[in-house]
C-alpha cells in the first residue's frame, strides 16, 4: 500500500494537470453560399506557436509580420493600449459616413471594432483580448506585429470569437476554444 500511494498521488496530479490545461485551437471557417464552398481550419495553438517562427517568407519573418505602409510616427501605441486597458468600458471612437460606419469600444474587457461597409453590405467584427493586443506590439520594430507573442497570449485567452465577416457572398469566422473541431 505504501508503494502504491505515491504512484496514485502522481497519477492524480498528472491527470489534474492534463485536465486543467487542454490544448487551445485556432479555428477558421469560411463559407460561400453562392459557390457552396466551405473551408475549415482547426489548428492547435501549440503547433502554430512552433511553426510560425519557422516561416520566413514574404512579410512573415521570425514570428513577426510586417504590415504594409502603416506608420505611427510620434505615436506611442503601447502607451495608448495601456491607457485604454485601464479605461472604463465604453465607446472610444464612432465614425458614421455615407459609405460605412466604424465603432471602436472596450466591451467585456476586450478591444472591439465593428465596421459596416454599406456599399458591399459587409459587416466586420473584430474582438481582441487586451493581452493579445499588447502581445502583438511587444518586442516589435516599426510596422511590425509580433504574431508569435500573440499566439502565446491567445493560449491563455478564454473561448473567444476573434473575427466575423458577414456579407451576401461569404461568411468568415475566426475563434479560439478547446475543441479540436469547429463546433
Amino acid at each position: 500500500m505504501k508503494k502504491i500511494l505515491p504512484l496514485l498521488a502522481l497519477l492524480v496530479a498528472a491527470t489534474a494537470v492534463w485536465c486543467a490545461s487542454p490544448d487551445r485551437y485556432l479555428h477558421v471557417k469560411v463559407t460561400n453560399a453562392s459557390t457552396h464552398e466551405l473551408v475549415r481550419v482547426n489548428l492547435p495553438l501549440s503547433r502554430a506557436e512552433s511553426v510560425v517562427p519557422a516561416i520566413n517568407h514574404g512579410e512573415l519573418q521570425n514570428g513577426k509580420i510586417r504590415i504594409g505602409n502603416f506608420t505611427a510616427d510620434n505615436v506611442n501605441v503601447k502607451a495608448i493600449l495601456q491607457a485604454l486597458k485601464a479605461a472604463p468600458e465604453g465607446e472610444f471612437v464612432t465614425v458614421q459616413e455615407p459609405a460605412n460606419d466604424v465603432r471602436v469600444a472596450k466591451e467585456h474587457g476586450q478591444l472591439v471594432v465593428h465596421v459596416i461597409d454599406k456599399d458591399s453590405k459587409e459587416n466586420v467584427d473584430v474582438t481582441v483580448p487586451w493581452d493579445v493586443a499588447q502581445a502583438l506590439i511587444s518586442n516589435t520594430g516599426e510596422n511590425e506585429l509580433d504574431l508569435e507573442a500573440a499566439i502565446k497570449a491567445l493560449a491563455n485567452a478564454g473561448d473567444v470569437t476573434l473575427v466575423t465577416v458577414t456579407s451576401d457572398e461569404e461568411n468568415v469566422r475566426v475563434w479560439i476554444d478547446s475543441n479540436s473541431a469547429d463546433k
